[in-house]
Parts: structure tokens; C-alpha cells; sequence
């Protein structure tokens, strides 16, 4: 669905740095005025697909971090946007509650959580993983 816009922001836009995953679009220049002006017209070339850009998405200097994929990206590093820090803390005291009742698997529970930590193993989490990691005995951390 989003190959059209693709090839518009690298043909007729002509910019250098651009990257898609899924439904998530990043454009990076030097200057201010032609992310804006690129903005602009993939929001009216979506229109056309019936599609919107959040209303929260506008050009921003890459220092302040940039949220994609569940990351806050900066040039020299990656962090886990808080609430997906959080709210796997919660479904972690949930999933070994189940366990400690018998309600669940260890097979389960290690799944769920080797799942988040191969996630968060893309950011500079790994205080947060031991710290998690503390609170059920059969966790590792792996670095990078």
C-alpha cells in the first residue's frame, strides 16, 4: 500500500535519508524548511490513499530523540520508550503469579520473557534487563 509513497519521497522528493518500517516514516535533511515543505506534500500524496500522518509528527532536530518502534532513537544511542518498560514489568508480575500458582508453564513464562529481552536487547536497556531479570530465577542477559 505504501510503495507509491516510497517511490515519491525518493524520486520526486529526492531525499537522501528516508527510512519505512511498516507504517512508520522517517525523513532526515539539513534543513528545517524542506522537511517541512516534505511533509506537506506526503500528507496531501496519503490523502490521496485515504490515509493521515499523526498529528503529532513534524520536524524535529534528531538530538531530542526520535520515537520509532518502540525505541527513542538518538544518533549515539537507543532507549525503550518508558511505557513499554513498564507495562512489561506489570505483565511480568502477572505471568509469575500464574506460575507460582501453577496457572502457567515455566516453558510460557520463559518464552514471554526471552521475547521482551531479545526486544530490548536493541536499545541500551541492560540495567533494566538484570533488573527484571532478577525477579525470576532462569533469566540471562546477553549482550550485544
Amino acid at each position: 500500500l505504501l510503495d507509491p509513497i516510497d517511490h515519491f519521497v525518493k524520486r520526486e522528493l529526492r531525499c537522501a535519508g528516508y527510512v519505512r518500517y511498516v507504517d512508520d516514516l522517517l525523513l532526515f535533511s539539513h534543513d528545517k524548511g524542506a522537511l517541512w515543505a516534505a511533509k506537506r506534500e506526503v500528507q496531501a500524496r496519503l490523502e490521496s490513499l485515504r490515509l493521515t500522518i499523526h498529528p503529532g509528527a513534524h520536524p524535529k532536530p534528531v538530538g531530542e530523540g526520535i520515537p520509532f518502534l518502540g525505541f527513542v532513537v538518538w544518533p549515539e544511542a537507543r532507549r525503550l520508550k518508558r511505557r513499554n518498560g513498564v507495562r512489561f514489568r506489570r505483565r511480568l508480575k502477572v505471568l509469575t503469579s500464574a506460575f507460582e500458582a501453577g496457572q502457567l508453564t515455566e516453558g510460557r513464562l520463559s518464552s514471554s520473557l526471552q521475547g521482551w529481552l531479545n526486544h530490548a536487547r536493541y536499545a541500551n536497556a541492560v540495567g533494566l534487563q538484570k533488573a527484571l531479570c532478577s525477579t525470576v530465577s532462569f533469566c540471562r542477559v546477553s549482550a550485544r
